[in-house]
């Protein structure tokens, strides 16, 4: 029997600073800066917003994204236990944040989501690739969304 792995991130905790895996990468189409650059001249405000801090307006086809306050009120199950390929959304919290904003539903498919990263004293938020992460990688770049890095929402992109 397989077991199913599920959370409601509306009772997710406070994360760590998310810690990008070597090989994710972001859903835009600019390269990481992973050896200097322009890291820290970063941080993700939407879709609609001009690069560095957004996609130019532009989303995959079949893609929308929705900015929302934490907790999410999404449950999420992981696609493949074995294997890090993302999550879909199973089911929203009744009334939370996610089921009031009228556009995330079940069975959606997490493809990008907002995290905060360091690299020494300086840190920025993106969107990366949810689609190679795992439940415990997708929890912990919705957590690193904290106010105290001025972030008041969490990016989530997904596909249906």
């Amino acid at each position: 029997m397989q077991k199913t792995t599920a959370l409601v991130v509306a009772l997710a905790a406070g994360a760590a600073a998310f810690r990008a895996p070597q090989t994710l990468a972001r859903t835009t189409r600019r390269p990481m800066l992973e050896n200097g650059g322009n890291f820290g001249q970063v941080f993700y405000m939407g879709y609609e917003y001009e690069a560095p801090n957004g996609l130019s307006g532009v989303l995959p086809d079949g893609v929308y994204e929705v900015a929302l306050k934490k907790p999410c009120g999404i449950v999420f199950e992981e696609l493949d236990v074995n294997f890090a390929r993302g999550v879909k959304v199973i089911e929203l919290v009744e009334g939370g944040n996610a089921d009031a904003s009228g556009k995330v539903q079940a069975d959606d498919v997490l493809v990008g989501v907002s995290a905060v990263r360091f690299i020494g004293a300086k840190f920025e938020r993106n969107i990366y690739d949810a689609t190679k992460m795992d439940f415990d990688s997708v929890v912990d770049a919705i957590g690193s969304n904290e106010e105290k890095w001025n972030c008041k929402e969490v990016f989530l992109q997904f596909k249906r």
